[in-house]
């Protein structure tokens, strides 16, 4: 089992029939779930081997609310908290506010917009398939992610506790309705951080300021040779300069590679369970509480032992090499909503005491102290909190430690 950790990376999917559009003359049918899509005499287009489609009739047969911005070009989509923006020319479309590259940009023609098929359709959590014979595009939809859901309630306040991972690809998509409706319900969404200010100017200050060395002293002198050379290594590989992270500490090394090791592996932080949310947040105004801040994960971070901190890097440069980095995993928990295997995963953690009491028990305990605050308000309030998925159970878990203080608490 390998060990959990809050990951970073980009992702870009995009779809292409292999097929000759010039060759072919029966034109493209589509289907969702066995029923055709009656698209009036408005034929696909297939270019550059990408299928686009009217899109208010794709959108609208997918359960979504479509509007025209006539101004802007943009048509989009809304439903269950997606929203999917796509702009007439523009080769990046919008899902939940993080761009998506495309290989075709949409068009419109004769008044009718045209999007990317397949962008759109797994956005809303669609299979796609094509059959190249039949010349026809099958949309079926995919088995929802279970996921780590819980509910406490007291004294007339509720709360759902979601455990999260950090980084997610589209497989994790979508989630089964009980999670996005207890989002609905919920007047706050309380996350570790709210990491949609990580760009903020003095967080860019903070993340500098704990993350090089000020002793005059460089990363060759904290670390092997032997882990020197296999940053190097990677580094040069991703097109950098070999020694462009000297004045950085390992904590904050290993955090690049592990970047670079999810990156390669297709994840994407902007598309995370904790991420996923703070979009539909910022985007419904629904107001958002921190059960720590970024300052303070950073801080966490920058006072491990150094050590620790060459261990950090020394399993990041090792995950990186490897042919399977153990995240594909983590996706397969969520997806399945295994606890007996989140409940290994996080025990896997105290094999190094100081990284376990830094990350999950002295972190735990002033979580729960927070959720007790919700749950005793007298203000009569629907929380929904999202830690991430290691935080929940074990001995110090979150789960455990409020039915210790006489909650209960019941997996959803």
């Amino acid at each position: 089992m390998k060990k959990f950790a809050a990951l970073f990376l980009t992702l870009a999917l995009l779809f292409s029939f292999v097929t000759n559009v010039q060759a072919e003359t029966k034109p493209v049918s589509v289907w969702v779930e066995s029923q055709q899509v009656q698209l009036g005499g408005l034929q696909p287009i297939v270019e550059k081997g990408t299928t686009l489609v009217p899109a208010k009739l794709l959108l609208e047969k997918l359960g979504f609310e479509v509007t025209w911005d006539e101004m802007n070009q943009v048509i989009s989509g809304k439903k269950d908290g997606l929203v999917l923006l796509f702009q007439i020319d523009n080769l990046g479309a919008m899902v939940n506010e993080i761009e998506q590259g495309l290989l075709v940009a949409p068009k419109l023609v004769k008044g009718t917009v045209y999007i990317p098929l397949r962008t759109a359709s797994e956005a809303a959590g669609y299979k796609v398939s094509w059959n190249k014979d039949k010349r026809t595009v099958s949309l079926e939809v995919k088995e929802p992610s279970r996921g780590f859901l819980w509910k406490t309630e007291n004294a007339g306040n509720t709360v759902y506790l979601l455990g999260s991972i950090h980084i997610a690809n589209d497989a994790m998509y979508p989630l089964r309705p009980e999670i996005q409706k207890a989002y609905e319900a919920s007047d706050y969404l309380a996350v570790e951080a709210d990491i949609s200010n990580a760009n903020d100017e003095n967080i860019q200050k903070l993340v500098l300021d704990l993350s090089v060395y000020k002793d005059n002293t460089t990363l060759k002198d904290h670390i092997s040779a032997d882990a020197y050379k296999k940053l190097g290594e990677i580094l040069k590989a991703n097109g950098l300069a070999e020694n462009v992270l000297d004045t950085y500490k390992p904590w904050s090394v290993s955090s690049t590679i592990d970047y670079l090791t999810t990156a390669k592996s297709g994840f994407n932080p902007g598309i995370g369970i904790d991420a996923h949310f703070l979009q539909q947040a910022i985007t419904n105004k629904k107001p958002i509480l921190e059960l720590e801040s970024i300052e303070y994960q950073l801080k966490m971070f920058d006072g491990f032992t150094d050590k620790l901190q060459e261990e950090m890097l020394n399993t990041s440069l090792e995950n990186y090499f490897k042919e399977d980095s153990g995240i594909e995993e983590l996706t397969e928990m969520w997806v399945s909503g295994d606890e007996k295997q989140l409940l290994e995963l996080t025990n896997s953690i105290s094999s190094n005491e100081e990284f376990r009491k830094a990350l999950l028990t002295d972190r735990n305990a002033p979580m729960v102290d927070k959720v007790t605050g919700y749950l005793n308000d007298t203000a009569k309030k629907t929380y929904f909190v999202v830690v991430g998925a290691a935080h929940m159970l074990g001995e110090d878990g979150i789960v455990p430690l409020l039915e210790k203080k006489g909650f209960t608490v019941t997996r959803q």
